[in-house]
């Protein structure tokens, strides 16, 4: 079953990239219709994003400030925060995100969390801040500018 959704998915996504320019409204909300139906969300968006690139349109992208992942501890490289942010994090184990400026005071805890999983927090402040990561375990973190 599983081949099959993945041979179905590579097939939707082979015709949509085939797709010339010019599409009619029905060849749109057909195609559109296809999408609708795959469950997986991060390959609906993908396919989405495929279909609005060939119809032309510009597609709004992440905001992604950076990412990290790791595990154990870590301190990142200084990072400059422009504008409003919101961290998100999946972790195996524990995981504790601390805000610091660049002269390495301690500003703000982010995060701690005591099981695996994963989470996110909203900051609004502006300027540049290192983070450090304390984990017993695997992690991913994505931080994303709020504009």
């Amino acid at each position: 079953m599983k081949k099959l959704i993945a041979l179905m998915i590579f097939v939707l996504l082979f015709s949509i990239t085939i797709i010339a320019g010019d599409l009619s409204k029905e060849e749109i909300i057909s195609e559109l219709k296809e999408i609708t139906v795959i469950t997986n969300r991060d390959i609906r968006l993908e396919m989405y994003d495929i279909l609005a690139g060939k119809l032309g349109l510009k597609v709004a992208g992440d905001n992604i400030i950076n990412e990290f992942s790791g595990s154990g501890s870590k301190t990142t490289r200084p990072l400059t925060f422009k504008t409003a942010w919101e961290i998100y994090w999946e972790s195996e184990q524990v995981i504790q995100i601390t805000l610091y400026d660049k002269e390495g005071n301690f500003i703000e805890s982010v995060s701690s969390q005591m099981d695996p999983g994963k989470g996110n927090s909203y900051n609004p402040k502006k300027g540049t801040f290192c983070l450090k990561i304390f984990s017993m375990g695997e992690w991913k973190i994505k931080i994303i500018a709020i504009e």
